[in-house]
């Protein structure tokens, strides 16, 4: 939740600026950091434009996620200096120790959705190791 939000009283705002479930929100469980979080833990490291061929993400959208995870300390940017520049992404090890906690979340994902019937993706099943690689049906970054 918004602790900057204006219309929340002000002991609400208190509340949830002291929330360890809250600070926890807000660093990792944001729509789509989760997602980048787990791509850069498949990898060394994962490169701006495989975000774009991973996630149905605007260039805009990444760019002001990927920038919250680094002033949070999960995740460092590197810039080597070339031509065209070459800009990598790693976690560091307090973004690796998010990992159990998203996969875990995924996990209870999975088994509620499989209860309910519900289709579950393909390609986040291989992320996470409950199907084997299977070339004919992933998409980049995994096809290299």
């Amino acid at each position: 939740m918004d602790t900057n939000r204006s219309d929340y009283p002000e002991h609400v705002k208190e509340f949830l600026s002291k929330d360890p479930y809250n600070f926890a929100m807000k660093l990792f469980c944001k729509r789509w950091k989760p997602f980048l979080i787990k791509a850069i833990s498949c990898d060394e490291f994962t490169r701006f434009a495989r975000f774009t061929k991973q996630l149905p993400i605007s260039e805009k959208v990444l760019a002001q996620n990927l920038r919250e995870l680094e002033a949070d300390g999960l995740v460092m940017r590197t810039v080597y200096a070339e031509v065209p520049p070459r800009v990598e992404y790693r976690l560091t090890e307090l973004g690796y120790s998010i990992c159990p906690i998203l996969n875990a979340l995924y996990d209870w994902g999975r088994e509620e959705m499989k209860k309910r019937k519900l289709p579950i993706d393909r390609e986040g099943e291989i992320w996470h190791g409950y199907q084997k690689r299977n070339e004919t049906i992933m998409q980049p970054p995994f096809s290299r």
